[in-house]
């Protein structure tokens, strides 16, 4: 094995090159809002299908 200080641009080890940042995980706020926007598209879908005025839909 070669000496690999881990700071050449091609570098073929996999022990030398970092992981990738993980992307943050969205607040709790942020996932209900979510789950309510995508609820609110099923049903105005489903309403538009079955022929149901948007009125009478609620979440």
């Amino acid at each position: 094995m070669s000496a690999c200080n881990g700071h050449c641009d091609d570098c073929p080890y996999t022990f030398c090159t970092p992981p990738a940042p993980k992307a943050p995980r969205p607040s709790k706020a942020q996932e209900r809002r979510g789950w309510r926007q995508d609820a609110l598209f099923e049903l105005e879908d489903l309403a538009d299908i079955w022929g149901v005025e948007l009125s009478q839909v609620r979440l």
